[in-house]
């Protein structure tokens, strides 16, 4: 396919999303393979059309969305990621490349498991644990000093008669399998949903705002890396993990970690570690492969985003075969019928896995999937799991191929199918089980994040009728919830509290909560941003809706329907009689700045401010950032690295800021 700078554009926006989803939410919808893909699929335009790049592109940073709520600590030496390798051939390519620049030298390797965690920065003074970080953005990270504190593996003190002077070391933080099956079990009886891997868990878990309840949680950590040793008496790799076991920091077993001397020795060792892979109480997705003399690393370097002296070599993802014992249909919020695999149990990836989602009609057709049938199912990355192929050789004669039901299977009205589109919908509107998602998704924890009204719970009261709309939650009892199934008074009381407190959310999430097609987090920040008020945002029509930065067409459409239908604003007007009241983003404006009224493009990397930070300071002032640059744009702020918006502003004549030229005039 010939490429295009609009697909260039939308791959790094499908990118940008899956970073959000994997970091911010730890809800990831794609295999680390599937996303890696995505990233060389960019890469490979870029190198072909170096004219198309933006510095905002995914192969330009590190990524991890900050949590909200923690403040975030510039790392004292950056945290950068891993370049990924798949098979031994680019595995082979790592290694001689390393062999280039270091021409003439002897080079030995250092190999250990590739952990499937959170990655951590800890520093200690003084032999005293004195902070804690995220990853962050590579740069930055946030501050989960009193969180790490929880981890009992994790020393408050290091141990030794004399620890260095200043040592920050780097490690992962994950969760155990068995507890985090006890964890599932328990979110599930409390009417919680469970987190879909260890993983997922663990992120959650370090960025949970009351140290108490990580403590409860059960995490583990393991340090594998030296970012600062005042002492500088290591030298090698391999000797780092012994140092560091002997200060009273936990570190990977001997037989988890190799010293290599060559390709052969690190290809042995990645059997060994991919055989014993499903023994281990914890998980990994493939092996860490570093140049083991630390001398060299300062020659070798990096390539912007990734260290030249070291690459994870990732394993193919864990597949099992099970038996599909039957075919379900789940309807979605929208009406949107999606098939599901209900499986005989099988442990995948520390888990047990009985239900694997077909995505549509389109998907077991052209997999001709069949109840009775043996299957491989597969969670990449430890997402949720999918089925890749049918073992058809194990099919039973007497199988026969799955269609989808023409009547809803929760209400009984007859399906309808668009041209042109791939989902089947039921058009029911007052369909029960339509219901019942889209007062979960008003309750979820991305929209009115209502604790303690998780699926199970919505259900029951969807089905015993205290719920049939979203404004029913406000009008909720204690009488109506002591017959809810497992509730007592404690549960009732934490539930009615949390209603409560959700009355008073950022008009973001209430605008998100509402389920407006096309209508995502991003959308509802800007929304909430230029209109501030869900009166207002009903009154406005297309043209108006589409005069708004970063809204299409598409969106300002199913905008206008949303409130054209009467139901949809007596629900509205519904939640503010009943005490919903939306706060809105309060921006601190700065009146008559030279920016007020200008608009801004920003390009490059910029060493004082994050993109947000910078764009953030504009608005205060009164400015306008978009994100391209036009015959309208006022200025262009540059940083290093800058992308092809430099040439087009340069073409048309637009005032050029550096970042020191932007920050004299921030305070004019």
């Amino acid at each position: 396919m010939k490429d295009s700078c609009d697909h260039y554009l939308r791959l790094i926006e499908e990118i940008k999303n899956h970073d959000k989803l994997y970091f911010a939410e730890c809800k990831p919808i794609i295999s680390d393979y599937q996303y890696d893909q995505l990233v060389k699929e960019l890469e490979a335009i870029e190198k072909r059309h170096p004219e198309w790049r933006v510095a905002h592109s995914p192969t330009q940073r590190v990524g991890e969305v900050l949590a909200k709520g923690f403040k975030q600590v510039e790392h004292s030496v950056p945290m950068l990621s891993l370049a990924n390798t798949y098979s031994m051939e680019e595995l082979q390519d790592f290694i001689k490349r390393v062999h280039k620049l270091l021409p003439r030298r002897e080079i030995t390797y250092s190999a250990e498991l590739k952990m499937d965690g959170t990655a951590v920065s800890v520093r200690y003074e003084k032999g005293i644990l004195v902070r804690a970080l995220t990853r962050g953005d590579g740069r930055r990270g946030d501050d989960i000093t009193a969180n790490m504190r929880t981890i009992r593996s994790v020393p408050l003190e290091l141990t030794g008669t004399h620890p260095p002077d200043v040592l920050e070391v780097r490690g992962e933080v994950f969760m155990l399998h068995k507890v985090f099956q006890t964890l599932n079990e328990e979110l599930e009886t409390e009417g919680e949903a469970p987190f879909a891997n260890p993983r997922n868990a663990a992120a959650g878990s370090l960025k949970l705002l009351d140290p108490r309840l990580v403590s409860k949680r059960h995490l583990s950590a393991l340090f594998y890396g030296i970012a600062e040793d005042a002492s500088n008496s290591i030298e090698k790799q391999h000797l780092c993990h012994k140092f560091l076991e002997k200060l009273g920091l936990p570190v990977f077993t001997e037989a988890q970690r190799a010293h290599c001397k060559n390709m052969e020795e690190i290809g042995r060792f990645a059997d060994k570690i991919e055989a014993a892979r499903s023994k281990l109480p914890f998980d990994i997705d493939g092996i860490v492969i570093k140049v083991d003399e630390m001398r060299y690393y300062e020659e070798l370097g990096f390539t912007g985003k990734s260290p030249r002296f070291a690459v994870a070599y990732k394993f193919a993802p864990e597949r099992v075969t099970t038996k599909i014992l039957d075919i379900t249909v789940q309807v979605g919020r929208t009406g949107v019928l999606t098939p599901v695999a209900e499986l005989e149990p099988v442990v995948l990836s520390g888990s047990t896995i009985a239900r694997a989602t077909l995505h549509n009609r389109e998907e077991v057709e052209r997999k001709d999937i069949r109840i009775g049938d043996f299957v491989v199912i597969e969670k990449g990355g430890d997402v949720i799991p999918k089925v890749v192929e049918v073992v058809l050789k194990k099919r039973s004669h007497d199988t026969v191929a799955w269609k989808m039901p023409r009547k809803c299977p929760s209400c009984h009205t007859p399906v309808v199918h668009t041209e042109g589109e791939v989902a089947v919908r039921c058009p029911n509107f007052d369909c029960m089980e339509q219901r019942i998602r889209r007062v979960a998704f008003f309750a979820g924890k991305d929209a009115m994040d209502i604790e303690h009204l998780g699926d199970k719970v919505v259900e029951q009261l969807v089905r015993k009728g205290f719920v049939s709309t979203i404004s029913d939650i406000y009008s909720l009892s204690e009488k109506e919830l002591s017959q809810l199934e497992g509730f007592r008074e404690k549960s009732i009381h934490n539930l009615l509290t949390s209603i409560s407190k959700s009355k008073h959310v950022s008009l973001d999430r209430l605008i998100l909560a509402l389920g407006i097609k096309y209508v995502g987090e991003g959308t509802a920040e800007l929304l909430a941003n230029q209109v501030g008020d869900i009166d207002e945002l009903a009154k406005m029509d297309v043209d108006e809706l589409k005069s708004l930065e970063g809204i299409g067409e598409k969106t300002a459409d199913a905008i206008v329907e949303y409130f054209a239908n009467p139901f949809h604003l007596r629900e509205v007007h519904a939640l503010f009689k009943k005490g919903v009241t939306p706060k809105a983003i309060k921006r601190k404006v700065i009146k008559n700045h030279l920016f007020s009224g200008k608009t801004f493009v920003l390009t490059g990397s910029l060493e004082n401010f994050s993109r947000d930070e910078a764009s953030e300071l504009i608005k205060e002032r009164g400015g306008k950032v978009t994100g391209s640059v036009s015959k309208n744009t006022d200025y262009v702020l540059v940083g290093e690295d800058p992308g092809s918006k430099l040439d087009k502003a340069e073409a048309l004549k637009i005032p050029i800021l550096s970042e020191e030229q932007f920050r004299k005039l921030l305070n004019m």
